[in-house]
C-alpha cells in the first residue's frame, strides 16, 4: 500500500475541508491502494514531510497574495526539509472574482520552494476555465496544482477533485495509466 502525506494550512475552514474531500476520494475510489495521512502544518513539524515519497500540500491564498498564516511562518523552514526524490501535487483554494490579480498564489510561492528543495510537482491542471487576470500559480497555462474556489464555483469542487485524485494515481505511478474520471458512471478502480 502506498502511503501519501497531505499536509494543509487553512484559516477559514475551507482548506481543511478539502483536504477531507480529497482524502475522501483516495479512500472511496482507491482504498486498497494508497492510505493518506492528514496532517495541519499549524500543529505539525515541517520535518515530517520528509518521511513521505508523496505529498499533497494544500494553501489559501490569504488576503492579496500571501501564505496562509501557518504556511508563512513556516515558509523559511522549507529550505531546511529534504525533498529530493519526492513527488509533491499542490492545490490552492482562492477566490477569483475578488482577488482577480493574485488566484491562488500560494501554490505558485509554495511550489517554487518545494522545487529549490529537489521536490519534482505532479498534478498540474489546465488553468481554462477560470475567471482570474493573474497568478503566481500558473506556469505555461498550467495551474501548479489544483485551483478550486469555493467562494464563487462550490459546486465544481468535486468534479475538479475526482479528476485530480485520478490523474494524482498516475502522476505518483500508483497506476500504469489513467483509469477516467472517479465520478464518471463508467469508472472502474484499477
Amino acid at each position: 500500500m502506498f502511503k501519501v502525506g497531505l499536509f494543509y494550512g487553512s484559516n477559514t475552514g475551507n482548506t481543511e475541508m478539502n483536504a477531507d474531500v480529497v482524502k475522501n476520494k483516495f479512500v472511496e475510489f482507491f482504498a486498497d491502494k494508497v492510505q493518506v495521512d492528514v496532517h495541519n502544518i499549524g500543529t505539525t513539524d515541517i520535518k515530517k514531510m520528509e518521511e513521505y515519497t508523496y505529498l499533497i500540500v494544500g494553501s489559501p491564498t490569504w488576503n492579496i497574495g500571501e501564505l496562509q498564516d501557518d504556511w508563512a511562518l513556516k515558509f523559511d523552514s522549507i529550505k531546511t526539509v529534504n525533498l529530493q526524490n519526492k513527488l509533491i501535487a499542490m492545490y490552492g483554494v482562492g477566490d477569483q472574482f475578488n482577488y482577480s490579480d493574485n488566484y491562488c498564489d500560494a501554490i505558485g510561492i509554495l511550489g517554487k520552494a518545494f522545487e529549490g528543495q529537489g521536490a519534482e510537482l505532479v498534478g498540474l491542471t489546465d488553468s481554462a476555465g477560470y475567471e482570474y487576470s493573474n497568478s503566481l500559480g500558473v506556469d505555461g497555462g498550467s495551474f501548479l496544482g489544483l485551483a478550486l474556489d469555493d467562494d464563487n464555483q462550490n459546486s465544481m469542487t468535486d468534479e475538479r477533485v475526482d479528476l485530480w485524485v485520478d490523474q494524482l494515481m498516475y502522476d505518483f505511478g500508483f497506476i500504469a495509466s489513467p483509469v477516467g474520471p472517479a465520478g464518471h458512471p463508467d469508472y472502474k478502480a484499477a
